[in-house]
This record gives C-alpha cells, sequence and structure tokens, in this order.
C-alpha cells in the first residue's frame, strides 16, 4: 500500500454495525465534550468568584473552545457522515467539512497544550520573568495565533488529500507537541525536585518562608494537574497515530480492518476532546468553586424566577379583587 495513495478503502464502504457504533460513540463525545468545555469557558471569561483571571487559565480557555469546536461541530457532522455511511448513501460534503474542522481544533488543541507547557515551564522555572513578561492580554495574542496557525495549516488539506494531510498532520503537528511536553515537563519535575529539597532547609518560623512554601506547593498543583492532562492526551492520541500508519503502510490489511482502524483513530480523539474538564473539577479548586458558582447562578435563577411569578400573580389578585382589600384594611382597623 502506497504511503502517498489515496485512503485504501476509499471505495468500500464500512460495515453498517461498525458505521452506527461509531456514530453512536462520536454523539455521546459531543455531548460530553460541548457540556464540559462550555462550563469550562464561561467559569475563565464570567469568573464568577474573582481568581481565574491568570494567562495559564486564558491557555485553559483557549483549549477549551478547541475541544468546544470538536464537540459542537466536528462530532455532530462526523455523526451525519457516518449515519449516512450506514445506510450505504455517504455524504462527502459533511465528509470534507468532518475532515477540515477536524484538522483544525484538533491542531489548535495540541498548539494550546504546548503553549500550557510552555507556560508552565516559565512559570515554575523562571518565575519572576513570568511575571513580568506574561499578562492577560499577551496570552490572548498567543491564542489568537495558536488559531491562525491552525488555520493556516489545516488548508494543506485541499492541497494533498485527507490521507496525506494526516500522515503529515501526524509527523508535524503530534510530533512537535510530544517533543514540547517532553521537554518542558523533563526541565519542570527537575526544578521542583531542587526547590523541594531548598524548602527542606528553609525555617518554618518565618511568614516568608511559608509564604514561599505556599505558592510553591499551588505551583506544583497545577503543574500536576497539566501532567494528568497530557497524560490523558498522550493516551488517545499516540494509538490514534499508530492508526494513522497502519492506514498508510499495512499492505495485507483487508477493508474491513482499516475501516475499523479508522474509526477508532477518530473516535479517540475525539473522546480526549471531553476529559479535560473533569480533570480541572477534580484538581483544581478555583475551576470547582467556578463550575458550582455557575450552576449555582442558575438554580438560583430559575427559583427567583419563580417567586417573582408567584409576587405577580398574587399582585394580580389583589388588583382584581379591591373587597378583598378593603375586607384587609377594615381588619386593621
Amino acid at each position: 500500500m502506497s504511503l502517498l495513495g489515496k485512503y485504501p478503502c476509499d471505495n468500500i464502504t464500512a460495515p453498517t454495525y461498525l458505521s452506527f457504533s461509531s456514530a453512536t460513540c462520536t454523539i455521546l463525545s459531543s455531548v460530553v465534550a460541548s457540556a464540559g468545555n462550555f462550563l469550562v469557558v464561561l467559569a475563565v471569561f464570567l469568573d464568577p468568584n474573582k481568581d481565574l483571571r491568570s494567562p495559564f487559565n486564558y491557555f485553559v480557555a483557549n483549549l477549551g473552545v478547541a475541544d468546544l469546536v470538536v464537540g459542537l461541530i466536528t462530532s455532530p457532522l462526523a455523526a451525519t457522515y457516518l449515519i449516512s455511511e450506514g445506510l450505504k448513501n455517504p455524504n462527502q460534503q459533511f465528509r470534507v467539512w468532518m475532515h477540515m474542522t477536524y484538522f483544525i481544533s484538533c491542531t489548535a488543541s495540541l498548539l494550546s497544550l504546548a503553549a500550557l507547557a510552555l507556560d508552565r515551564y516559565v512559570a515554575v522555572t523562571y518565575p519572576l520573568l513570568y511575571r513580568y513578561k506574561l499578562n492577560p492580554m499577551r496570552a490572548f495574542l498567543v491564542s489568537l495565533l495558536v488559531w491562525t496557525v491552525s488555520i493556516l495549516f489545516s488548508q494543506i488539506y485541499f492541497l494533498v488529500g485527507y490521507n496525506k494531510f494526516r500522515f503529515v498532520f501526524a509527523n508535524t503537528s503530534v510530533a512537535v507537541t510530544f517533543a514540547v511536553l517532553i521537554f518542558t515537563n523533563t526541565k519542570i519535575f527537575k526544578h521542583l525536585r531542587r526547590q523541594v529539597h531548598q524548602w527542606d532547609t528553609l525555617p518554618d518560623s518565618t511568614n516568608e518562608s511559608v509564604a514561599m512554601k505556599q505558592a510553591a506547593k499551588r505551583e506544583k498543583k497545577v503543574t500536576k494537574t497539566l501532567l494528568i492532562v497530557m497524560m490523558l492526551f498522550l493516551a488517545c492520541y499516540l494509538p490514534s497515530c499508530v492508526c494513522i500508519y497502519i492506514v498508510n503502510l499495512c499492505a495485507t490489511c483487508d477493508c474491513v480492518f482499516i475501516h475499523w482502524v479508522r474509526d477508532i483513530q477518530f473516535v479517540l480523539v475525539m473522546a480526549n476532546s471531553g476529559v479535560n474538564p473533569f480533570v480541572y473539577a477534580w484538581r483544581l479548586h478555583s475551576f470547582r468553586k467556578a463550575f458550582k458558582s455557575i450552576l449555582t447562578f442558575r438554580a438560583c435563577f430559575k427559583r427567583q424566577r419563580a417567586i417573582s411569578v408567584n409576587l405577580y400573580q398574587m399582585s394580580t389578585l389583589s388588583v382584581n379583587n379591591p373587597a378583598g382589600v378593603s375586607n384587609s384594611s377594615e381588619m386593621k382597623d
């Protein structure tokens, strides 16, 4: 099977059970990714507890927006295409748009994750430089650059086609992100190990040393949270890249197996878009508080609306029944 050829089973549709099973998984991941990442984006930009306005959290929100695109656009398009494929009438227009949003959102996710890793690296190893150089406006400009690069890079799809570009994507965006993650995490944990050793030499009695230890522990917790996100990312993207290599290099595989590999690769990437909000809620107290505030505000709004309706109904009854009002007045007299 040629590396530079087209998708090897383009003219052979997938088994019906596989198309409908993949569509079901895609719909489920769409619901989870849309709800969870919408909550993440709301939490950062509404900031109900006034403690999420930081460059790191803006990069988290940017990653959430990329995953939200997957949940709201890519997954529904994919489900529509897979259902039409299961009905033996695949919609090629949906397929093209699905591929474009897939590559744009995945590239944005990869670059956002790389930006998060670099943010943690600078924050942990060069804290003074981090506070001086990086602010929310610069984080916004970096996020804007992430989306610009993602959109421009994905245009190569129209020049080389899906199968070639998928291979290019695995060997550029994914490979570069892996390299950044390995470099930054190695440096971060070496620095944290030295820092832990320094904590042991600090006296516990002074306020300055206590404040330094607390600040360092917060940085360590955020870094560990990012490490969990990265591990989940690797757990989904590494098998996905293996699937891409199988599709391009397996000359003896039949089309049923190729379709299985294709769908596994796609579903894994879709699933990765829905897991990050659960990690933030589990590990970061500030996000957990923000999620609760947003959800509680919605409940309070409904309750307040119900009270307003009841008060309006009572006032309407009072206006329509003036005798009752006079009677109550007489009772008071």
